[in-house]
């Protein structure tokens, strides 16, 4: 079977020093209160049911500049409840625009995460042998 999906956007997978490389994708994120885009990228994990994961240093950003967040609840990481507050924001991801609920652990690093929410929305290809990610 052949692939009839033509690549648009092609990202090398991060390499970090003691760890597999890993697919990632340049994001956007926008919220009212933060005045401008803030640019970041995002680890793809198909094991995450949610939308979106802000690191330590994104969701620390966000507390600076968020008066009152949206909300809080747990979010499940392989079993483990991690309470996180939430806002919803503006994110882009391969040229598209999504509104979503954006998750800030009250503690921890996470990294930044992408879940399903987003990513059953665009076409991928993950070519591990190339480390590459490929938007379709």
């Amino acid at each position: 079977m052949r692939c009839e999906l033509q690549i648009l956007e092609k990202f090398n997978y991060y390499i970090e020093k003691g760890f597999e490389p890993y697919p990632v994708l340049p994001i956007k994120i926008f919220r009212r209160e933060l005045v401008k885009v803030v640019d970041t990228a995002a680890l793809v994990d198909t094991g995450f049911d949610g939308a979106l994961i802000a690191s330590r240093a994104l969701g620390d950003y966000i507390y600076s500049k968020v008066e009152r967040m949206d909300g809080a609840e747990e979010i499940d990481a392989a079993g483990i409840g991690i309470p996180c507050d939430f806002c919803i924001v503006d994110l882009q991801v391969g040229g598209k625009w999504f509104r979503v609920k954006m998750h800030v652990p009250r503690a921890g690093d996470l990294g930044t995460i992408l879940g399903r929410v987003v990513l059953n929305r665009l076409n991928i290809c993950l070519r591990g042998l190339k480390s590459e990610l490929c938007l379709a």
